[in-house]
């Protein structure tokens, strides 16, 4: 069955940071610097649409005209009819979707915190699968394998982010752009400030900026009967999609989008099943936080268990939002501030269902790396960052020079007020920050620049973090995956060292077992290499594509593997792709990690390429003794215990 879903429907609780930036912005409460005491920051609400307007024009555009800009960024405008039009486009197949007594074992996404579920391209729920294949989202019968087979497609407005699975209901999260390439003025469609085609007395008039007018959406559908998936309900909101999370039957997205100094200020609105939802200036909180450009920050809570659903929305206006942290009950939003100190504005924002509320604003030198730079424990917000430093002035007689920057990475301990409680600062000098990972009352930090110090961190005092030992190694690790309290798996590169360059080379994929029982002296018990220089996998930057199961000793990672095929004629050649696949492996501490073997869906002797990157492997995952992998066509099983092969199931 192919499903095709207009501009509506949805059934989930929902929350959605939406942004707006603005341009050319002055300097409003000024930060402190290194040598300054620190300046307490808050966000109030406006109190109307007039001091809204006011504050923007005044703070941050500096009452200065930006000539030839115009706001290009309506509100999302709703499609006629209501989620009751789409059913329908709905088309049907015969398949029959079956049905199964016991949900087995299975694995689920690779996460950061406990209950808060993440965005994926691949979910299962221990019978059926859900693949994003060429924009669309495959509903497959995948357990027993013996039965399995595609059941649905569905297809929604935009371009296809990820999904969640809960329970019977399947969330896909989109983002759609509405360019405007022509010249354009102000003027209005159903009541909401829209771009729009001038022509004047003098002919067109062509201002210099170009825009787009960027939405997200969460699409629910019901999946009862996975052969017949129904429409329910869908959201609408500004902005460009930057992060989801799913908490129970709560989700949230973060989305940013510009917002000029020039023309009306549009305040974001959210779309439910074709209805409107404005937003009032009383819930628009401002930051006192300057920076160059400014942002409207939506969040909006929608529940998803309800099958008329209604959002709460709060927004936040502030500098433009980064990476986000998202524990059970808060979201941490991270602005970073390009100024001469080079530091990170974090705010604390309570989410408990549909309610929402601003609780606090910090600072902190140096920027997030991602995700993993952050971790929220005991009532303590901890950070890792990265900073380049400012170049001091140095009297030089009658001349003042000034000392280069060098870089640091530092780590902070915020208490809930985000007020620093402890720091360690001035890390690794000159070295770039790869990896960080908190765990418990420890931190692991990778810096490189030749070879690779994994440090470990003590945070049992939160005033007093301190360096508890460090091990250095050639190569790095670009992501740190914990294997139990006092082990962790590194996910990297391996490095040859250029020593009259002072720097290091990288070659193939190195995974790295360590062991930090002993964080005084952290030990490298286990390596596996694979490829030459060119070899990689997504497992470095997105956790997501990695399946890791201790219970099992299972570990399982998409690879490219390149190999040189001569003598290479300087030491910076790249070798040619070789392999695509699942590399499959077992890691125990006794035996470390043991390759157990590959999983390709190219056809033998095929080398990886453009024309077949359709079949190159992206997710893997389990469901009882059956290991999936799942590429855009096609998904292979195979035996967990022997990896012989069983079936396939095609996706085109």
């Amino acid at each position: 069955m192919r499903v095709i879903a207009g501009h509506t429907g949805l059934s989930v609780t929902l929350l959605l940071l939406t942004i707006t930036s603005l341009v050319a912005v002055s300097m409003h409460t000024p930060l402190f610097g290194p040598t300054s005491s620190p300046v307490a920051h808050a966000m109030t609400p406006f109190a109307s649409y007039d001091q809204l307007h006011q504050w923007i024009l005044s703070v941050g555009c500096n009452g200065s005209i930006v000539s030839g800009l115009y706001n290009p960024n309506g509100s999302p405008t709703p499609m006629p009819g209501g989620v009751t039009d789409v059913t329908g486009t709905f088309k049907i197949t015969t398949a029959s979707a079956g049905s199964a007594s016991l949900v087995p074992n299975h694995s689920e996404t690779n996460i950061q915190v406990a209950g808060v579920d993440e965005l994926d391209m691949v979910k299962n729920d221990g019978t059926y699968l859900f693949t994003v294949t060429n924009n669309t989202v495959a509903i497959v019968l995948a357990y027993p394998s013996s039965d399995a087979r595609l059941l649905a497609r569905v297809t929604v407005n935009g371009s296809i982010q990820g999904i969640f699975i809960d329970g019977d209901k399947l969330a896909i999260i989109t983002q759609r752009y509405s360019y405007y390439p022509g010249p354009l003025v102000m003027g209005t469609s159903m009541g909401i400030a829209q771009p729009q085609p001038f022509v004047g007395g003098g002919g067109v008039s062509y201002p210099i900026y170009w825009g787009s007018d960027a939405t997200s959406s969460l699409w629910i559908f019901d999946v009862s009967n996975h052969s017949d998936p129904r429409l329910t309900t869908s959201l609408t909101v500004n902005g460009t999609l930057a992060a989801a999370r799913l908490i129970g039957n709560y989700a949230y997205l973060v989305a940013t989008q510009p917002v000029y100094c020039n023309g009306p200020i549009i305040l974001p609105e959210n779309i439910v099943n074709s209805k409107v939802m404005q937003i009032a200036p009383l819930d628009v909180y401002h930051s006192d936080i300057a920076d160059y450009g400014h942002s409207f920050t939506s969040v909006v809570g929608i529940d998803m268990s309800q099958s008329n659903p209604t959002p709460s929305s709060k927004v936040f206006l502030l500098g433009t939002s980064s990476t986000i942290y998202v524990s059970l009950h808060q979201i941490y939003l991270t602005q970073p501030l390009w100024n001469q100190y080079e530091q990170t504005a974090i705010h604390r924002i309570s989410i408990d269902g549909t309610n929402i509320n601003y609780e606090a604003t910090g600072t902190i030198t140096g920027h997030v790396l991602n995700q993993f730079s952050m971790d929220e424990y005991n009532g303590y917000f901890r950070v890792a960052t990265n900073d380049y430093g400012y170049a001091q002035p140095r009297a030089l007689g009658s001349r003042t020079t000034y000392v280069q920057p060098v870089q640091h990475t530092n780590v902070y301990v915020l208490d809930s007020s985000l007020h620093v409680a402890g720091k360690l600062e001035g890390l690794s000098p000159g070295e770039s920050f790869y990896a960080a990972r908190f765990s418990g009352d420890r931190a692991y930090l990778v810096t490189f620049q030749r070879v690779d110090p994994l440090f470990v961190i003590g945070l049992q005092n939160p005033q007093n973090p301190r360096v508890l030992g460090q091990l250095v190694i050639p190569g790095v690790s670009d992501y740190l995956q914990p294997y139990d309290e006092d082990h962790l798996i590194g996910f990297g590169k391996s490095s040859i060292n250029m020593t009259w360059e002072n720097a290091a080379l990288f070659q193939g994929l190195k995974l790295s077992l360590f062991d930090v029982t002993d964080p005084a002296s952290p030990k490298d018990t286990s390596d596996f290499l694979a490829g030459d220089r060119g070899s990689d996998s997504p497992a470095l930057s997105d956790h997501t594509s990695i399946l890791f199961d201790r219970s099992l000793n299972l570990l399982v990672i998409p690879v490219e593997i390149a190999q040189i095929q001569s003598a290479p004629s300087n030491q910076w050649a790249y070798g040619t792709m070789v392999w695509q696949g699942a590399y499959v492996f077992s890691v125990t501490l006794q035996n470390g990690i043991v390759f157990r073997g590959g999983i390709t869906h190219l056809p033998s002797g095929e080398l990886p390429n453009w024309n077949n990157s359709s079949l190159f492997v992206k997710r893997a995952l389990y469901i009882g003794n059956v290991l999936y992998t799942v590429s855009d066509n096609k998904i292979m099983m195979n035996n967990l215990t022997d990896l012989s092969g069983l079936e396939s199931v095609s996706l085109t």
